[in-house]
């Protein structure tokens, strides 16, 4: 099976996860086109406007979305979008596992650098559809945790400085590598930055860590 058989990269830092027979995830929506309504879970990693879209959330939620993530965030959702106390989940990068009855596993991750303080977000390990989807949010930091794809941001300006070296550099350092690696969180909104996914996707296989783009496939 392929793990990136039912994931899109939908803009930014937008990933959808369709799983077969299964629910629909989405991680940060954001810019969406249509109004799908669709979503069985929504997660948001940090307050950023281009992570926390109003707009977006209301175009990907329907009444029985379940949510993931900070203080504010559920704040908002449940004073401007009237989500019921049950459907909102608290997080943080220490929190423990969630189990969601639509069969999706998540796991807190921390997420980090100098733009995004320590607590103020989170990353997202997914269990779904028999695969692992690390969804590192905004961060320098990579968790040390097994995974069948990595989603890593190299917009190389609020994340990942001299991302085609720190990249490389922190997988090296990880004990369990990913089996594939998806460069995200660039192209469409920083200005400038729409080759960073190519070039970083070609320097991480020359050194051998399998890594693949979802933008344009």
């Amino acid at each position: 099976m392929d793990s990136l058989r039912n994931v899109t990269l939908v803009r930014h830092g937008t990933v959808r996860f369709e799983a077969e027979d299964g629910p629909v995830v989405y991680v940060d929506p954001f810019q969406l086109e249509k109004e799908p309504h669709d979503a069985d879970l929504i997660i948001v990693t940090h307050a950023h406007p281009d992570h926390f879209s109003p707009e977006d959330l209301r175009r990907a939620a329907r009444p029985d979305t379940c949510f993931v993530s900070i203080a504010p965030v559920l704040a908002w959702l449940e004073k401007e979008m009237g989500v019921a106390a049950p459907y909102l989940n608290l997080v943080g990068p220490a929190s423990p596992e969630l189990f969601f009855e639509c069969g999706v596993m998540l796991a807190p991750l921390p997420a980090e650098n100098k733009n995004h303080p320590a607590g103020a977000g989170f990353g997202a390990l997914l269990g779904l559809g028999g695969f692992t989807y690390y969804v590192a949010g905004d961060t320098d930091l990579l968790a040390d945790v097994p995974c069948d794809v990595l989603f890593v941001p190299c917009d190389g300006v609020y994340n990942m400085t001299d991302y085609l070296a720190k990249v490389p550099a922190q997988l090296a350092r990880l004990d369990h590598k990913p089996g594939v690696v998806v460069p995200y969180h660039y192209a469409g909104y920083i200005e400038g930055t729409d080759q960073n996914g190519p070039r970083l996707a070609q320097a991480l296989n020359s050194l051998g860590f399998p890594a693949k783009l979802l933008i344009g496939r």
